[in-house]
């Protein structure tokens, strides 16, 4: 029997430069279930802001400087943060330059119940319904930009 799905969203908006969302649920359209991300935006919330948004299997939650430790030493400092991963844009660095960035993670992994089957079907419905999602929200000026 597979755990139950409880909700586990946090916000913070004093820690860092940028507001940071943390387990955001996002609801599947084409399919049951649901997948999480991790949302950062600029602090101005009174401004809608472009959308890059990251959806794959390698953890929106472990830092970059833990996962690949020397590709991380190669990257450009003005273009690493506390919540730098691998292969996402740095929310540091995109917020600073008036973008929304949100990290997905793929169903059956970090935080997205579900079977992992990339590369399926399935996945490409639940990355579509990430960006429709990132592009109705209230803080999103309806332009989405993908990095996959």
């Amino acid at each position: 029997m597979p755990n139950q799905i409880r909700e586990i969203y946090k916000i913070d908006t004093a820690s860092f430069p940028y507001i940071f969302e943390q387990d955001v649920t996002i609801p599947l359209k084409h399919s049951n279930g649901i997948v999480r991300c991790n949302v950062y935006r600029p602090k101005a919330e009174t401004q809608r802001y472009l959308v890059l948004v990251t959806y794959g299997p390698y953890g929106k939650d472990i830092p970059y400087v833990d996962f690949h430790p020397q590709s991380f030493s190669e990257v450009n400092p003005d273009q690493k943060s506390e919540h730098s991963a691998w292969e996402v844009p740095d929310p540091g660095y995109w917020t600073s330059h008036g973008y929304a960035v949100m990290r997905v993670d793929e169903r059956g992994l970090g935080q997205s119940p579900g079977l992992l089957d990339t590369m399926s079907r399935s996945t490409s419905e639940a990355f579509f319904d990430a960006v429709e999602w990132a592009s109705e929200q209230p803080w999103s000026c309806g332009k989405v930009g993908l990095l996959a």
